[in-house]
């Protein structure tokens, strides 16, 4: 596997276990991995998934009540040497299990802190990866259990743009995570454990970028059909970048508009709407470019933009969508329950 310009400065492991009725414990490594290629391949996966996460949400560290012991203490400390890489994920694992046993969570598996340079900027990853088990043959061609981690499942993780931190910290967005699922409290006691808030909200721009589009194009007198060329470009641009990972660049996005407006939809980008230079892309959000999507009392929707008026009918005077050739599975569904 190609470390894909991956330099894995320092790596540390420690071991989360938990026990009913002391909860979460802190297993700790007697010193940092080797350096090897095996590492950074290891760190290259992780960063490859993490980039590929779409429910990755941004924070920042907070200024209120900073203490000794606080992640953005410890990593000032690391910074001015004062303390070890190691030194530091001792305390910062000792915190973390804490703050899991605030919440009365359970949480067992591999604790990573890894340092690393990528593509010109250095970054931190923080997570915990879940042992799963398995079954594989052995060479005496005995049945055994053995013990695994999925680096695609990346739930509990967080990354820290050191360069960004250092930089650019007025921006807030220089810790991204992966957004906890429905009844899982990440969101809860992960940014409490790197003592941060949230920070920007990706969805209510990308949320704010659609409706642009739509806006702009009422007020300039763009027709239909140049207003479904805009969002075509629009959503492949936009999904070419979640698929690589980068954010969203708001020239970029202006340039798709018609050369004469190029100018114009980016000052309406920025000025109107606020949009920032660049931001993070949402991928449920900017759904609504190129689709109508809508759920409520039982009843779902979705369908692309360009049927409109073609294949679907809308009725606003009786609030009713007429549809012309239903998907065959769905006629087929209702052929066998109407019978």
């Amino acid at each position: 596997m190609a470390a894909m310009s991956i330099q894995t400065e320092v790596m540390v492991l420690h071991f989360l276990r938990y026990k009913e009725g002391e909860g979460v414990t802190v297993g700790l490594s007697e010193a940092a991995l080797q350096r090897s290629q095996v590492v950074d391949d290891f760190t290259s996966s992780l960063q490859q998934n993490f980039q590929h996460k779409t429910n990755r949400s941004y924070a920042y560290f907070s200024d209120d009540d900073v203490d000794v012991g606080q992640f953005s203490e410890l990593l000032s400390r690391l910074d001015d040497g004062t303390i070890s890489f190691y030194e530091f994920t001792k305390s910062a694992a000792e915190r973390l299990a804490s703050c899991i046993n605030k919440y009365s969570l359970f949480c067992q598996g591999y604790l990573y802190f890894i340092k690393y340079n990528y593509l010109g900027c250095d970054y931190m990853l923080v997570g915990v990866l879940e042992p799963q088990e398995s079954i594989a043959f052995s060479e005496e061609m005995n049945i055994e259990t053995v013990n695994y981690v999925d680096l695609d499942k990346l739930s509990l993780v967080a990354r820290i743009d050191l360069t960004e931190y250092i930089r650019t910290p007025e921006l807030k967005k220089y810790i991204s995570f992966v957004k906890g699922r429905a009844g899982r409290k990440v969101a809860d006691f992960f940014l409490d454990f790197l003592c941060a808030k949230e920070g920007i909200n990706q969805k209510l721009q990308n949320d704010a970028l659609v409706h642009a589009v739509t806006s702009y194009a009422a007020e300039h007198d763009l027709s239909s059909e140049q207003v479904k060329e805009v969002k075509q470009e629009l959503a492949s641009y936009c999904k070419s970048q979640i698929k690589s990972g980068e954010e969203l660049d708001t020239r970029v996005l202006a340039s798709h508009m018609p050369e004469e407006q190029i100018d114009s939809f980016y000052s309406f980008l920025t000025k109107n709407v606020g949009l920032p230079e660049s931001f993070p892309p949402n991928q449920s959000a900017l759904r609504a470019l190129t689709k109508y999507v809508g759920s409520g009392g039982g009843l779902t929707i979705s369908f692309d933009e360009k049927l409109l008026g073609e294949r679907i009918q809308y009725n606003a005077q009786t609030d009713t969508l007429t549809v012309t050739g239903l998907p065959p599975n769905l006629r087929d569904q209702l052929l066998r329950n109407n019978r």
